[in-house]
């Protein structure tokens, strides 16, 4: 039976990757033309930031867990075992800064879009959950919680709740956008994942036990990124708005 189980959630883990890749493929046609860059271009952004992401947050998860593993490449492309969210964030902005430093261009439009990424894929992948049997959170009461196959408790369906919240987060940003400017949209989508994902922790299937060095470098993250987004408005830094 375990084996059954691995085999399932092993695939689902493929057929996740499979619909985040999917989302922003159709994505990049209306957030190119949102953000003004070109289409071509912006899909390369993505892709390429999607492969950094795996790979950083892989290679780190297997560092940090079990190193003697990272001389097994069947133990690396098994990506059951974990990635780690943070490193591959650290990816993501090491492609965006190769992107600009080597290609050219303003920073905040492609900033931009590579927040918009990360969130679109965190949108996709936390809905693919049904696809990995893995939407199970913390054990609660009902109506909170609910029964799922397999498990005697109800529990809260954790990824469900970040993805709904993050696409509402989402669409009231990028209708704010033109208003606010792509630099202050980059700036609170990192803020809203990064928060979000601390504020729900609690609620994940490890529930309290969940909570540790990652969860307070996560709300670090959010409140530098609102710090950098309003400070510039309140005259406590000084020099030009960046748009």
């Amino acid at each position: 039976m375990s084996g059954l189980i691995e085999f399932v959630q092993l695939r689902g883990e493929y057929a996740s990757m499979l619909v985040v890749a999917v989302l922003l493929a159709l994505a990049a046609r209306p957030v190119a033309r949102l953000l003004a860059l070109p289409r071509n271009e912006l899909g390369d952004h993505f892709w390429n930031g999607g492969v950094a992401f795996v790979v950083a947050g892989r290679l780190a998860y297997l560092a940090l867990e079990s190193p003697q593993t990272l001389i097994d490449p069947l133990v690396l492309i098994r990506l059951q075992g974990g990635i780690e969210p943070l490193a591959g964030v650290a990816g993501v902005a090491a492609v965006l800064a190769w992107r600009v430093r080597r290609r050219g261009g303003e920073l905040w439009p492609w900033a931009t879009a590579a927040a918009v990424g990360v969130t679109l894929a965190v949108i996709g992948y936390d809905l693919a959950c049904v696809l990995r049997d893995a939407c199970y959170g913390a054990t609660v009461s009902t109506p909170l919680g609910f029964q799922m196959s397999g498990l005697s408790e109800p529990r809260v369906a954790t990824p469900l709740i970040e993805a709904a919240v993050m696409l509402a987060i989402l669409s009231a940003l990028l209708a704010a956008a033109p208003r606010f400017g792509v630099r202050a949209l980059a700036l609170s989508l990192v803020a809203a994942l990064a928060l979000l994902r601390a504020a729900l922790t609690p609620a994940s299937a490890l529930g309290l036990e969940a909570v540790g060095v990652e969860t307070l470098l996560l709300v670090a993250l959010g409140v530098g990124a609102v710090a950098t987004a309003i400070l510039p408005r309140t005259g406590i830094m000084r020099g030009r708005r960046v748009a």
